[in-house]
């Protein structure tokens, strides 16, 4: 069926809600083109997952964190890990505008975990779930700065380790020519199982905008449901996301998949995907997979909160990752 057709059934089921999301998804597919890589891509990425080549220069890191006495665990997790990374960064915690003695009392419980690093408060928010949207300042400000290659935004209970940001800037180069972004993938421990926290569903690689290895055992698939309450950027990220029109929370409340997906907060840190999509896709976050239908460890990131697996009647946060793709 072609895109024609197709968009003419999506006029005639548009009144009808989720009818028009699954026309829509068709008319994707059906403009999808097929683009083919080497394996050897995927091979060589394998075999060098530990090289210092694939460091960043200097990276500049921002966590958003709304004081909460009780979240302070999850922080201290998270700027230990980043104090193992043997790369050059610079990390800095927004939070709210809170009285000196929540100051003082947050920089005393993550001193021992990190270094060095700033607080910053954000006074006058507005409304605190805009409070991730201060970011972009701090992105914006890196970028000016030539010494950053890379900028990283963390939710606070986000956990992001050497070898996924290495596999994400080697990965980066493949996709970068393609127009599209790497993606990482949101789990939860439930015991010893990893599990998917952003997909409600089983994806099918078949009913999927996907790059395939000309044997088809490697190659990305453009997710759906991409959120990993993350944002990683290169300076060519950086710099199309300071000039694009688009990036800001009108665009984000009236996009159509958008505004069905995220709230107001997690739009600040997903929505370079959503800008300059190639035609034939859902957006530009593409996660690899090996050997036909496995996702490598390499881009799994870990949500240290675990809180989905524990919700009975949530559709998120239920599919072991083993049986995610098939």
């Amino acid at each position: 069926m072609n895109s024609f057709l197709l968009t003419k059934l999506r006029k005639i089921f548009k009144s009808l809600g989720k009818y028009e999301y699954k026309i829509l998804d068709k008319i994707t597919l059906s403009e999808n083109k097929n683009i083919t890589i080497n394996d050897e891509i995927i091979l060589e990425y394998e075999k060098n997952l530990k090289k210092s080549s694939l460091f960043p220069k200097k990276m500049s890191i921002v966590i958003c964190f709304h004081y909460n006495k009780k979240r302070i665990k999850n922080l201290k997790t998270i700027l230990r890990n980043i104090n193992n990374y043997k790369f050059s960064k610079s990390v800095t915690v927004i939070t709210n505008d809170i009285n000196q003695d929540s100051y003082n009392f947050l920089k005393k419980k993550l001193n021992n975990s990190l270094k060095k690093f700033n607080i910053i408060k954000i006074k006058n928010i507005p409304e605190p779930n805009l409070l991730p949207w201060y970011c972009l300042d701090f992105m914006k400000k890196s970028y000016k700065n030539k010494s950053f290659s890379h900028f990283l935004y963390l939710e606070d209970d986000i956990l992001i380790n050497e070898k996924n940001i290495n596999y994400w800037i080697f990965t980066r180069k493949i996709l970068k020519k393609f127009n599209f972004i790497p993606a990482f993938l949101r789990c939860e421990n439930n015991g010893k199982k990893l599990i998917s926290v952003d997909n409600p569903k089983i994806i099918k690689i078949k009913d999927t905008p996907r790059i395939l290895s000309k044997s088809k055992k490697f190659g990305f698939i453009n997710l759906k449901y991409p959120y990993h309450a993350s944002c990683l950027m290169d300076r060519d990220l950086m710099k199309e996301c300071i000039k694009s029109k688009l990036i800001g929370i009108d665009y984000g409340i009236s996009h159509k998949v958008m505004k069905t997906l995220y709230p107001i907060k997690e739009l600040a840190n997903i929505i370079i995907g959503y800008i300059n999509v190639p035609k034939g896709y859902h957006n530009r976050f593409f996660l690899p997979f090996i050997n036909f239908n496995k996702i490598p460890i390499y881009s799994i990131i870990k949500h240290i909160d675990n809180k989905y697996v524990k919700i009975d009647n949530e559709s998120f946060g239920k599919i072991d990752i083993n049986f995610l793709l098939k």
